[in-house]
């Protein structure tokens, strides 16, 4: 605790904060006394501890994406069965998880724990898992305003408004009706601006 007590503070001095890759309830349950801002995975916390989490104002960043990918790939990476077993386990108990942070309305990230070229061509896949867990609305408040909120950028990022950095996006459909429209970034994305900058137009 001492520990993580003194990482809290000292990213606290530099105007910063702390996230965590945690999936036990115990280690979960310690990062939040610590102060610890944003708590990556969650699989295995209680209700009890979303509740707490709640009360602490911290994030939860469930990641689902970076669990299904390794299982799909499990073939190709020679995972043993018993390891695939654990992380169908893992996000079954992570959908839990999920249900609970929407009851303490506790805020809800987006964020994938991918990395490297290939598996990061799944990141919009995490959409597609939240699918049956949250409303679109919801799903898509989460990859905006509240990463916005958690990324200390509010009035930024995941806004249209003055001053804001001019990140938009215009869609193929409605995502707010099917978010499914999100997975096929490649024919469904017919604007990209990034900061003012227009990198894709196929509004024509």
């Amino acid at each position: 605790m001492e520990e993580l007590s003194a990482v809290v503070e000292e990213a606290a001095s530099r105007s910063t904060y702390v996230m965590a890759h945690v999936y036990t309830d115990a280690g979960i349950r310690r990062c939040l006394e610590a102060g610890v801002r944003s708590i990556e995975h969650a699989n295995f916390a209680s209700e009890e501890t979303m509740a707490m989490m709640a009360e602490a104002g911290a994030f939860f960043d469930p990641t689902f994406i970076s669990l299904a990918q390794r299982i799909e790939t499990a073939a190709q990476t020679q995972l043993p069965p018993s390891i695939v077993r654990n992380l169908e386990r893992t996000i079954a108990s992570g959908r839990q998880v999920y249900n609970w942070a929407k009851k303490y309305d506790v805020p809800i990230a987006f964020g994938t724990d991918l990395w490297g070229p290939e598996a990061r061509k799944s990141q919009v896949r995490e959409f597609e898992m939240r699918i049956e867990l949250d409303t679109p609305a919801n799903v898509i408040r989460s990859a905006t305003a509240t990463n916005a909120a958690l990324l200390m950028q509010k009035g930024k990022l995941g806004t249209i408004a003055a001053g804001a950095y001019a990140d938009l996006l215009v869609v193929e459909g409605d995502p707010l009706t099917d978010l499914r429209v999100m997975l096929n970034p490649q024919h469904n994305l017919r604007l990209i601006m990034k900061d003012g900058v227009i990198y894709k137009n196929e509004l024509s």
